[in-house]
Order: structure tokens, then C-alpha cells, then sequence
């Protein structure tokens, strides 16, 4: 379950501080929750019965130091066969139940099903941008080269990382890297294994820098 607050960057530092606080209330010990705060994201795991004491507590006493939870903007995410119990007890609260997953942090949790749609719908994005640069390789290779290597290829660095076995779901984004980036930034038709294999190195070892994202993400 993840709740999240209203506030202003300036306030965040302050609930950082105040979280802990709330952290001696909430604590596993009393709720048998496990959980983490991150500025002012606060996320529980447990039973959905531990979870919605764990909510009570964080609801009567946040505001007290000035942690204002925002039941709209909180996911409780529940297996299919736990579903209906999670809606019944967390009727009216304003928190939102679901079966399937929510996006957190720039990662996802949930099922296999709602990891596939997600990461689906930021590779089609990615390819977009490929593509962008692609067009502009073709008049202008040094710009292309650098915003690719120090700023679009880093967009799905932190998705590799977080998410698991989606290797197979990142064909689609190298697929445009290697057929359409590389032969219009090298001028070249024809990009074989050897190519994009060198191609990957860093400078330093006579590479490009220009990674792989599906030979990486495992």
C-alpha cells in the first residue's frame, strides 16, 4: 500500500524529519507492517487486515505533526482472490483498491499483465524519441550522439534496473536503435553483431557508448 501527502518541496524536508515520528507509532512492532518512507511517500506491506489498522494510525496521528494523508492519491494493491475483502474494509476511506498494479517511483508492482502494459507503453515512447533524434542524425550526428549518450538512453537506465525480466519487452526500442539510430548516425544501411556489439563499449575502449537496453536489462 502506498500513501502520499500534499505539500510543497520546501515541506518535504519537514516530513522527513516529522516521518519519524509517525515511524514510533506505525512501527512493524505495533502494526506488523513492513515499510519505508521516502521524503514524504510512505509505503506498507502486510495483511490487508494489518494494513487498514496501520492506515487508522497513520491517519490519526499525521496530522498531529503535520503529515496530512491524501486517500486519493493511495494505492492498495491486493491479490486477485483478496480483492473483495480490500474493498470492504477500506470502504469510504477514500483509498483506491486494485488487482492489477500501480506505477511507484518510476517502477511498477503489481501483476505480470500490468508490468507488460506499462513497460509497453514506455518503450512505444521511447521509440518515438529514437526516431526524433534518427531524423536529426541525419544533418546533425554530433547533437544526435550526445543527447542520446548523455540524456535519452539514461530515461530507461532506471527501468532496467527496478523492474525485472522484461529483456524481451525492450526488443522493440533496440530493434529502432540498431535499424534506424545507428545506420543514420553512422551513415551505414547494414549494423551486423560485431558492429553493435563494438558499438556498445565506452569511448576509452573504442566503443560509442550506445548500450544495449535489451542485452542489459537482465
Amino acid at each position: 500500500m502506498e500513501g502520499t501527502t500534499q505539500g510543497d518541496p520546501v515541506a518535504m524536508a519537514i516530513y522527513a524529519l516529522g516521518l519519524s515520528l509517525l515511524q514510533d507509532v506505525i512501527s512493524y512492532e505495533k502494526t506488523h507492517v513492513k515499510q519505508v518512507a521516502y521524503a514524504d511517500d510512505l509505503i506498507g506491506d502486510g495483511k490487508i487486515t494489518d494494513l487498514k489498522k496501520w492506515w487508522t494510525l497513520v491517519n490519526d496521528n499525521g496530522p498531529i505533526i503535520g503529515y496530512t494523508p491524501n486517500a486519493t492519491k493511495s494505492v492498495l494493491i491486493v491479490k486477485p482472490e483478496y480483492y473483495d475483502n480490500g474493498v470492504q474494509l477500506f470502504n469510504g476511506s477514500g483509498v483506491i483498491v486494485t488487482k492489477d498494479g500501480q506505477r511507484h517511483l518510476g517502477a511498477v508492482i503489481g501483476t505480470e499483465e500490468f508490468k507488460v502494459k506499462y513497460v509497453g507503453e514506455k518503450v512505444s515512447e521511447w521509440v518515438k524519441e529514437v526516431d526524433v533524434l534518427s531524423d536529426m542524425a541525419k544533418t546533425e550526428p554530433h547533437a544526435a550522439y550526445s543527447a542520446f549518450t548523455h540524456g535519452l538512453q539514461h530515461r530507461w537506465s532506471f527501468v532496467k534496473r527496478t523492474i525485472p525480466g522484461i529483456s524481451l519487452l525492450l526488443i522493440p526500442l533496440e530493434n529502432s536503435i540498431r535499424n534506424t539510430f545507428l545506420p543514420a548516425l553512422l551513415r551505414s544501411h547494414i549494423i551486423g553483431d560485431n558492429e553493435r556489439a563494438l558499438l556498445t563499449l565506452p569511448p576509452r575502449l573504442g566503443g560509442m557508448g550506445i548500450t544495449s537496453p535489451e542485452r542489459l536489462a537482465d
